[in-house]
């Protein structure tokens, strides 16, 4: 005889078969900003034109730790996209960084070390 064991739900507390999802997760309600802005192709675009504007490495780890780190580069947003939703596809609120440095940094809407934007091209389609 197999014994399947049930879960208890930790967003409402009711007993819930194990393996499946609990009902009341259809009735939770959605995150209000709704989705990121990295998951559109617009602003996949303008990642590629970031990371050429950044000589394709972390822009923190060179600056602090005189490192240049090539791998795992993401998109930081300076000020937060969830703060200043106005600025998420402004090239000048944007930075390439390591994905240590992105976590590190988080949404502090700012840096912690100095840096000026090189000079911003129009934004061209790859």
């Amino acid at each position: 005889m197999v014994f399947k064991a049930n879960r208890i739900c930790g967003f409402c507390g009711q007993l819930a078969k194990s393996k499946e999802k609990c009902v009341c997760q259809k009735h939770r309600a959605k995150p209000e900003y709704g989705y990121h802005p990295s998951t559109t192709r617009k602003f996949q675009k303008l990642r590629k034109q970031i990371i050429l504007r950044d000589d394709g490495h972390c822009v923190r780890c060179r600056i602090k730790f005189g490192l240049f780190i090539t791998d795992n580069l993401q998109c930081h947003h300076i000020q937060s996209w969830r703060d200043y939703p106005e600025l998420a596809y402004e090239e000048s609120n944007l930075i390439t960084l390591c994905k240590q440095c992105n976590l590190e940094l988080g949404n502090r809407n700012k840096l912690d070390f100095d840096y000026k934007i090189k000079n911003i091209s129009p934004f061209v389609a790859l």
